[in-house]
C-alpha cells in the first residue's frame, strides 16, 4: 500500500533576514500560482493600520507577534501557499505549528553567509528602504546565528542567494519535490 496523496501543500522560504527571502518568495509564489503568505507585509499592514507606536524594536514586537499569528491561521485554511518569514529551527512553537498544518512542506532556504546577511541588511537601512515596522538598523551575529538552520520539517532545497536565483528551474524542482513523497 503505497502512502496517502498530501494535498496541502506548504513552501516554506526561510533564511536570517537579509538572506533573499522576500526576492525570492514573489516570483516563487507566482511561477507555483500559490499565494504567497509574508509575515512582513502583514507586520507592514498592521503597523500602517495602528501606527508604529514610539517607532522602537520593543514597539514592533506585537505587529511581529500578531503577523505570525495571522500568517499560522490563514496557512490552516488554505489549500496551497508560499509562507515567506524568518522561522527560528529552535523554537518548539513554530515547529509545532507547521506540524499542525498538516500539509506537504517543502522548505526553501536561502543562504548567503552571516556577513552578506548582515551587510544587506544595515544597506537596506542605510537606503531608507525599510517600512516603519521594521526598526532594526543592524543585525546581531547571535540573532542571525537564530536563523541560520533549516526548519528541517520536510524536504529542503537550499539555495544560494549570492547571486540571482533561477526561479524558472527552482519552480520546477520545488513543485517535484510535493510529488516524490
Amino acid at each position: 500500500m503505497s502512502p496517502p496523496t498530501i494535498h496541502r501543500r506548504i513552501v516554506l522560504v526561510a533564511g536570517a533576514p537579509g538572506s533573499g527571502k522576500s526576492t525570492l518568495a514573489r516570483p516563487l509564489a507566482a511561477a507555483l500560482s500559490m499565494p504567497l503568505l509574508s509575515k512582513d507585509m502583514i507586520k507592514e499592514a498592521i503597523t500602517d493600520a495602528l501606527g508604529p507606536g514610539d517607532g522602537s524594536i520593543g514597539a514592533s514586537r506585537p505587529a511581529g507577534a500578531a503577523a505570525m499569528e495571522v500568517l499560522w491561521t490563514l496557512a490552516a485554511h488554505a489549500p496551497c501557499a508560499v509562507l515567506e518569514a524568518n522561522f527560528r529551527p529552535g523554537c518548539a512553537y513554530e515547529r509545532d505549528r507547521m506540524a499542525a498544518l498538516g500539509a506537504g512542506i517543502v522548505e526553501v532556504h536561502c543562504e548567503c553567509g552571516a556577513e552578506e546577511a548582515a551587510r544587506r541588511f544595515a544597506a537596506r537601512a542605510r537606503r531608507g528602504a525599510q517600512h516603519a515596522a521594521h526598526p532594526m538598523t543592524e543585525l546581531p551575529a547571535a540573532l542571525l546565528a537564530e536563523y541560520a538552520s533549516p526548519m528541517d520539517v520536510g524536504p529542503l532545497i537550499r539555495v544560494d542567494t549570492r547571486q540571482p536565483v533561477d526561479i524558472a528551474a527552482l519552480a520546477p524542482r520545488v513543485a517535484a519535490t510535493f510529488t516524490k513523497g
